[in-house]
């Protein structure tokens, strides 16, 4: 018996597997629930008359309209606001300002000078032999600010020139501003330069007994940063604040 039931379950036929059928490209996408392709879509709009008859109207309409939410989206978020126009405006014309208010201050007893920015070289030219006398390295102290100066009036109007004067397009509008306000963290790698090597200085041999005998207010042995900082004028510190303020608004383009 138990062979006869091995024979009849060897030869019994297996079950065969269900045959899988191709999906129609419609019918798979309506299977996972979603009527995508419920039925054929037709055109939008009837003609082409109509299409823009429909755009001018949402142009006509959005000139008019405000979305209170997407007024404070970033989307919807002018990158050059007035107010910033202003700032950048105000940091041109304390740059150029700054070129012809006074860049360093000596006072003695028996003189007093003052250098402004942009004339300061051809001021301290007459008397350049002097620091010769002492040491010509102490000319440093002289050149790099007058050149400064003079990049910074010249930012000063480059930066306002593309601030206010128009382009074929807003990106380049943005495009060549930016690039302007970015070069301005040259100078200001200059400057950082300037201050590093001050602190160093430049020995200024008899610094202590000019002092004493002539009343050179902050001279020493030496001409340093600390030096420089009692004898510049407002003109340095309102340059270097324009370059700074131009320099990072450029990151917000």
């Amino acid at each position: 018996g138990v062979l006869m039931a091995e024979d009849k379950t060897k030869n019994k036929p297996e079950p065969k597997e269900p045959e899988q059928s191709t999906l129609d490209e419609n019918e798979r996408f309506r299977y996972i629930g979603f009527d995508v392709f419920s039925k054929p879509k037709g055109d939008f709009f009837k003609n082409e008359e109509e299409k823009k008859k429909h755009e001018q109207a949402v142009k006509e309409f959005s000139k008019d309209s405000y979305s209170p939410f997407r007024g404070f989206t970033a989307v919807h978020q002018d990158l050059l606001p007035a107010s910033n126009k202003i700032v950048l405006t105000l940091s041109c014309l304390i740059m150029i300002v700054s070129g012809f208010l006074p860049w360093m201050n000596f006072h003695s007893n028996w003189v007093d000078l003052q250098f402004s920015g942009i004339v300061g070289f051809f001021q301290a030219s007459a008397h350049m032999h002097v620091l010769d006398l002492f040491n010509p390295t102490l000319k440093i102290f002289v050149y790099v600010p007058a050149a400064l100066s003079f990049l910074a009036l010249i930012f000063g109007v480059l930066t306002l020139v593309m601030l206010w004067t128009p382009s074929k397009s807003f990106d380049a509008y943005l495009a060549r501003l930016k690039r302007v306000m970015s070069l301005q963290w040259w100078p200001l790698a200059i400057w950082m330069a300037f201050f590093i090597y001050s602190i160093v200085g430049v020995s200024l041999p008899f610094g202590e007994w000019i002092a004493e005998h002539y009343g050179v207010e902050a001279v020493g042995n030496s001409v340093n940063i600390v030096t420089f900082a009692a004898l510049s004028g407002i003109g340095v510190w309102m340059s270097i604040a324009g370059l700074i303020l131009n320099s990072v608004k450029s990151n917000d383009f």
